[in-house]
């Protein structure tokens, strides 16, 4: 083999293996991500990240174990986003978060919020105890998570959704000083936390 036919040899390898670690600390950047993500959604929960890592590097056997949970969702084999499902029933079996219907009234709507403020133990103050005031009874379901999401916003709290490219909002909330580095986690796991309802 001529020296140059080698050099390019060598060097196609080269970026062929560079491609590849670039890929590994990629899926471990991701799985950092996810971990912190995971951690700071469930505050602190160990058992939402272990279900979440289970998923993550052992989809099978997570299939497996939690193919009841999984049925509801038609979901009977790994899938590449098996890993933040596993994070939104993970947290739903806390109540942190609560999926509704994209059209759904407001009175469900308001009870959705009020349980997840009940779970986080986040009592708004005494005049403002009635979100009922932030929230008009006629409209649709968008225009009442929006009118939430603006009266929280005041009292450091983001109404937001974790999307599972459906056509459900699952509902969480966090505080606003934890918002940009949710956002930032979830981007860097591959996924999206949509917080704010424009």
């Amino acid at each position: 083999m001529s020296w140059f036919r080698w050099w390019g040899k060598s060097r196609k390898n080269d970026a062929a293996t560079e491609v590849n670690a670039l890929d590994q600390m990629s899926a471990i950047d991701k799985r950092a991500a996810l971990k912190t993500l995971s951690t700071k959604l469930s505050a602190g929960s160990e058992n939402v990240v272990m279900e979440v890592m289970q998923a993550l590097d052992h989809p099978e056997m997570y299939v497996e174990q939690w193919g009841d949970r999984l049925d509801n969702r038609g979901i009977h084999e790994p899938i590449p986003e098996l890993a933040w499902f596993a994070l939104v029933d993970a947290l739903d079996d806390l109540g942190l978060v609560f999926e509704i219907n994209w059209k759904l009234d407001a009175e469900n709507i308001l009870f959705a919020v009020h349980s997840l403020l009940d779970r986080r133990g986040w009592l708004l103050p005494a005049e403002d105890r009635r979100l009922e005031q932030a929230i008009s009874l006629e409209g649709h379901t968008y225009q009442h998570l929006r009118e939430l999401h603006q009266w929280l916003r005041p009292h450091g709290i983001v109404l937001g959704n974790l999307d599972i490219n459906s056509d459900c909002y699952v509902l969480i909330l966090v505080k606003e000083d934890d918002r940009e580095e949710i956002e930032q986690l979830a981007t860097n796991s591959g996924y999206q936390f949509h917080s704010s309802f424009q």
